[in-house]
Protein backbone atom coordinates (compact mmCIF):
# COMPACT_ATOMS: atom_id res chain seq x y z
CA UNK A 1 0.00 0.00 0.00
CA UNK A 2 2.86 2.37 0.85
CA UNK A 3 4.11 1.76 -3.01
CA UNK A 4 0.92 2.59 -4.26
CA UNK A 5 0.43 6.09 -2.43
CA UNK A 6 3.80 7.05 -3.02
CA UNK A 7 2.93 6.14 -6.61
CA UNK A 8 -0.48 8.43 -6.56
CA UNK A 9 1.67 11.19 -4.73
CA UNK A 10 4.65 11.68 -7.81
CA UNK A 11 1.34 11.47 -9.93
CA UNK A 12 -0.32 14.27 -8.34
CA UNK A 13 2.60 16.36 -7.91
CA UNK A 14 3.70 16.01 -11.97
CA UNK A 15 0.36 17.09 -12.34
CA UNK A 16 0.35 20.23 -10.58
CA UNK A 17 3.98 21.14 -11.89
CA UNK A 18 2.68 20.97 -15.34
CA UNK A 19 -0.25 22.85 -14.08
CA UNK A 20 2.07 25.55 -12.89
CA UNK A 21 4.17 25.77 -15.75
CA UNK A 22 1.52 25.90 -17.91
CA UNK A 23 0.23 29.20 -15.76
CA UNK A 24 3.56 30.64 -16.09
CA UNK A 25 3.82 30.67 -19.99
CA UNK A 26 0.16 31.54 -20.86
CA UNK A 27 1.22 34.68 -18.57
CA UNK A 28 1.20 38.31 -20.23
CA UNK A 29 4.57 39.65 -19.78
CA UNK A 30 3.67 42.78 -17.27
CA UNK A 31 4.45 46.31 -18.42
CA UNK A 32 6.56 47.70 -21.35
CA UNK A 33 10.68 46.72 -21.73
CA UNK A 34 12.80 49.51 -20.93
CA UNK A 35 15.73 49.72 -23.57
CA UNK A 36 19.09 51.51 -21.95
CA UNK A 37 20.52 54.08 -24.62
CA UNK A 38 22.56 55.41 -22.09
CA UNK A 39 23.45 55.86 -17.93
CA UNK A 40 20.58 58.72 -18.15
CA UNK A 41 18.79 57.95 -21.40
CA UNK A 42 16.62 55.05 -22.20
CA UNK A 43 13.29 54.20 -24.26
CA UNK A 44 9.91 53.17 -23.52
CA UNK A 45 6.77 52.25 -25.60
CA UNK A 46 8.53 54.00 -28.64
CA UNK A 47 9.15 56.93 -26.75
CA UNK A 48 12.94 58.05 -25.41
CA UNK A 49 12.88 59.31 -21.72
CA UNK A 50 16.02 61.23 -19.98
CA UNK A 51 16.79 60.52 -16.36
CA UNK A 52 16.60 64.06 -14.70
CA UNK A 53 16.44 63.29 -11.21
CA UNK A 54 16.86 60.21 -9.36
CA UNK A 55 16.99 60.95 -5.39
CA UNK A 56 18.57 58.06 -3.02
CA UNK A 57 18.75 55.80 -6.48
CA UNK A 58 15.57 55.49 -6.68
CA UNK A 59 15.21 54.75 -10.29
CA UNK A 60 14.54 50.79 -11.24
CA UNK A 61 14.45 50.20 -15.00
CA UNK A 62 12.74 47.22 -14.71
CA UNK A 63 10.26 48.58 -11.83
CA UNK A 64 9.67 51.32 -13.70
CA UNK A 65 8.80 49.07 -16.91
CA UNK A 66 6.14 46.89 -15.29
CA UNK A 67 4.45 49.99 -13.74
CA UNK A 68 4.52 52.02 -16.64
CA UNK A 69 1.45 51.95 -18.79
CA UNK A 70 -0.02 54.02 -21.84
CA UNK A 71 -2.27 56.61 -20.03
CA UNK A 72 1.56 58.18 -18.62
CA UNK A 73 2.68 58.63 -22.19
CA UNK A 74 0.74 62.12 -22.70
CA UNK A 75 2.50 63.60 -19.54
CA UNK A 76 6.09 65.43 -20.19
CA UNK A 77 7.26 64.02 -16.61
CA UNK A 78 6.66 60.83 -14.95
CA UNK A 79 7.55 61.09 -11.24
CA UNK A 80 7.89 57.69 -9.46
CA UNK A 81 8.63 56.87 -5.73
CA UNK A 82 8.93 54.35 -3.41
CA UNK A 83 6.51 53.53 -0.10
CA UNK A 84 6.44 50.27 1.43
CA UNK A 85 8.10 48.25 -0.92
CA UNK A 86 6.02 49.64 -4.17
CA UNK A 87 6.99 52.19 -7.01
CA UNK A 88 4.00 54.59 -7.54
CA UNK A 89 4.08 56.34 -10.77
CA UNK A 90 2.43 59.84 -11.31
CA UNK A 91 2.77 62.72 -14.57
CA UNK A 92 2.95 65.93 -15.07
CA UNK A 93 3.01 68.64 -17.29
CA UNK A 94 5.47 71.51 -18.41
CA UNK A 95 5.45 74.69 -15.98
CA UNK A 96 4.03 76.35 -19.51
CA UNK A 97 1.24 74.10 -20.62
CA UNK A 98 -1.97 76.12 -20.17
CA UNK A 99 -4.05 73.48 -20.94
CA UNK A 100 -3.18 71.17 -17.36
CA UNK A 101 -4.28 72.34 -13.65
CA UNK A 102 -2.04 73.76 -11.31
CA UNK A 103 -1.45 70.57 -9.93
CA UNK A 104 -0.07 68.87 -12.77
CA UNK A 105 2.46 70.99 -13.70
CA UNK A 106 6.10 70.33 -12.82
CA UNK A 107 6.84 72.97 -10.70
CA UNK A 108 4.15 71.51 -8.08
CA UNK A 109 6.51 68.68 -7.70
CA UNK A 110 7.74 69.26 -4.61
CA UNK A 111 4.34 69.87 -2.99
CA UNK A 112 3.62 66.59 -4.72
CA UNK A 113 6.40 65.03 -2.67
CA UNK A 114 6.06 66.68 0.74
CA UNK A 115 1.86 65.54 0.33
CA UNK A 116 1.65 62.31 -0.84
CA UNK A 117 4.92 60.67 -0.25
CA UNK A 118 6.68 59.06 2.55
CA UNK A 119 9.44 61.10 4.21
CA UNK A 120 12.54 60.76 2.83
CA UNK A 121 11.17 57.95 0.42
CA UNK A 122 13.31 57.39 -2.74
CA UNK A 123 12.30 58.70 -5.88
CA UNK A 124 13.26 59.53 -9.54
CA UNK A 125 12.09 62.21 -12.13
CA UNK A 126 11.98 61.39 -15.60
CA UNK A 127 11.11 63.58 -18.49
CA UNK A 128 10.19 62.89 -21.93
CA UNK A 129 12.44 64.18 -24.58
CA UNK A 130 10.96 63.24 -28.04
CA UNK A 131 7.83 64.30 -27.49
CA UNK A 132 6.57 67.53 -29.79
CA UNK A 133 6.10 70.94 -27.86
CA UNK A 134 2.39 71.65 -29.35
CA UNK A 135 1.93 75.58 -29.09
CA UNK A 136 -1.27 76.24 -27.14
CA UNK A 137 -3.66 78.87 -28.94
CA UNK A 138 -5.53 81.24 -26.45
CA UNK A 139 -9.35 80.06 -26.24
CA UNK A 140 -11.39 82.00 -28.69
CA UNK A 141 -14.97 81.77 -28.25
CA UNK A 142 -16.52 81.35 -31.42
CA UNK A 143 -20.47 83.07 -31.99
CA UNK A 144 -23.14 80.85 -32.39
CA UNK A 145 -24.46 80.50 -35.92
CA UNK A 146 -28.20 80.55 -35.81
CA UNK A 147 -30.58 79.47 -38.87
CA UNK A 148 -32.79 82.92 -39.74
CA UNK A 149 -35.94 80.62 -39.84
CA UNK A 150 -35.18 80.01 -36.16
CA UNK A 151 -34.23 83.35 -35.32
CA UNK A 152 -37.72 84.73 -37.04
CA UNK A 153 -39.70 81.78 -35.77
CA UNK A 154 -39.47 83.26 -32.39
CA UNK A 155 -39.92 86.91 -33.78
CA UNK A 156 -43.00 86.27 -35.00
CA UNK A 157 -44.62 84.73 -31.83
CA UNK A 158 -43.97 87.75 -30.12
CA UNK A 159 -45.17 90.18 -32.38
CA UNK A 160 -48.52 91.67 -32.30
CA UNK A 161 -50.28 95.22 -32.05
CA UNK A 162 -50.48 96.79 -29.24
CA UNK A 163 -53.95 99.00 -29.28
CA UNK A 164 -53.52 102.93 -28.47
CA UNK A 165 -55.38 104.18 -25.80
CA UNK A 166 -57.43 107.31 -26.26
CA UNK A 167 -55.64 109.68 -23.83
CA UNK A 168 -57.59 113.25 -22.62
CA UNK A 169 -54.89 115.90 -22.61
CA UNK A 170 -53.69 116.50 -18.65
CA UNK A 171 -54.76 119.96 -16.76
CA UNK A 172 -52.15 121.31 -15.38
CA UNK A 173 -52.96 123.30 -12.39
CA UNK A 174 -50.68 126.76 -11.69
CA UNK A 175 -48.90 126.36 -8.54
CA UNK A 176 -48.94 129.52 -6.65
CA UNK A 177 -45.81 131.00 -4.84
CA UNK A 178 -44.85 131.48 -1.53
CA UNK A 179 -45.27 134.81 -1.46
CA UNK A 180 -49.25 134.39 -2.94
CA UNK A 181 -49.94 132.20 -0.22
CA UNK A 182 -48.66 133.69 3.06
CA UNK A 183 -50.07 137.13 1.60
CA UNK A 184 -53.84 135.30 1.70
CA UNK A 185 -53.44 133.90 4.90
CA UNK A 186 -52.42 136.88 6.41
CA UNK A 187 -55.04 138.42 4.66
CA UNK A 188 -57.95 135.75 6.47
CA UNK A 189 -56.39 136.31 9.66
CA UNK A 190 -56.86 140.09 9.76
CA UNK A 191 -60.66 139.50 8.78
CA UNK A 192 -60.77 137.26 11.52
CA UNK A 193 -59.35 139.58 14.40
CA UNK A 194 -62.43 142.61 14.49
CA UNK A 195 -63.34 143.20 17.89
CA UNK A 196 -65.39 146.08 19.37
CA UNK A 197 -64.69 148.44 21.95
CA UNK A 198 -67.62 148.79 24.63
CA UNK A 199 -67.85 151.47 26.66
CA UNK A 200 -68.88 150.92 30.48
CA UNK A 201 -71.91 151.74 31.20
CA UNK A 202 -72.62 153.51 34.87
CA UNK A 203 -75.54 152.38 36.86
Amino acid sequence: MTKEKENITEEVTAVLSEIVEDDEKEKPQKGKEVLPISESEFIIDNRRYKLVANYREGFDASKFGERYTDILAKYDYIVGDWGYEQLRLKGFFYTKNRKSSPDQKINMLEDYLYEYCNFGCAYFVVECVDRPHTKTKPNRRHKKTHNKKSKQAHVAEKKTKVEKKPTSKPVIKKKQTKEKRSDAKMVTQKETKEFVIRKKEDQ
